[in-house]
């Protein structure tokens, strides 16, 4: 299995992805060519796409290298998501989010970059920080607490949420019905049927800034460098892990992987 971390390396101006075996715990390969800080990552087949900087990386995973990449956003693409169907979706700090549609091999040019963009949605009234997909349907987060519910066929807002002391969501996840959102120092979670705030928890002491979900466990990243296990049948915290400087988590298998700020990586097994 592999496992895809960003972290900044000492590279100048450039910033790298770094692809590892986590059964060999080893690094596979880096890939370097963004001019801003890696905001977000995902994969498909064996493609990666990975925003920083106004235009969207695209890498062929087994070559190591860049394939294409693509311009429309006018500011920082903070968040992105991609399916098998090579279906992409990017938010942005223009506030806006941008729908893709890619070859199988992800090979495209910049200068082509306008007949890939399906559509673009907008709506937000501060920066898009974060997204999540579920199915045909995406929850974007915002910088202002907006929580917003797009139909990705229709290309429509469906449903609006919005965090009541207007801090900016960092991090989401969404599992059946329930929207978790990280909103400054709690995790929320959001009824996306009725659009209500369902459930707070609070534990963390400073800003949760990730968040990943594989049922019935919820992680959260802070910085208050710890990362907190949360269980979703009783809504409580089941385990909390010391992480000095954590900035993403991945969960697969029951195994969680921890990205640091020094480089390094966690690796946790999950009761």
């Amino acid at each position: 299995s592999f496992f895809l971390s960003f972290l900044a390396c000492d590279l100048g101006t450039y910033l790298c992805l770094q692809v590892w075996d986590t059964a060999a715990e080893s690094c596979l390969s880096e890939l370097e060519g963004h001019t801003s800080n890696v905001r977000s990552v995902d994969t498909a087949n064996n493609v990666i796409v990975s925003g920083g900087e106004a235009t969207v990386r695209i890498w062929d995973m087994h070559e190591g290298e860049m394939v294409g990449s693509l311009a429309g956003h006018e500011h920082y693409v903070s968040s992105l998501t991609i399916d098998d169907e090579m279906r992409l979706v990017t938010g942005s700090w223009d506030r806006t989010l941008r729908i893709w549609r890619l070859p199988e091999d992800g090979r495209v040019s910049e200068e082509n970059s306008a007949q890939y963009c399906k559509g673009v949605m907008q709506g937000h009234t501060a920066s898009v920080l974060c997204l999540h997909r579920n199915g045909d349907r995406l929850v974007s987060g915002s910088l202002s607490g907006e929580l917003f519910v797009w139909n990705l066929l229709t290309m429509s807002k469906t449903v609006e949420m919005r965090e009541a002391q207007g801090c900016g969501v960092n991090a989401l996840a969404w599992e059946r019905s329930l929207i978790f959102a990280a909103a400054d120092m709690n995790l929320q979670v959001w009824d996306t049927s009725s659009g209500r705030l369902v459930e707070t928890l609070k534990g963390h002491t400073n800003v949760i800034t990730c968040l990943c979900l594989s049922f019935p466990w919820v992680l959260t990243g802070s910085r208050d460098n710890t990362v907190k296990v949360w269980s979703v049948r009783s809504w409580t915290c089941v385990r909390t892990i010391s992480a000095p400087g954590v900035r993403c988590i991945s969960l697969s298998h029951r195994t969680s992987a921890v990205g640091m700020d020094s480089g390094h990586l966690q690796w946790w097994a999950l009761p």
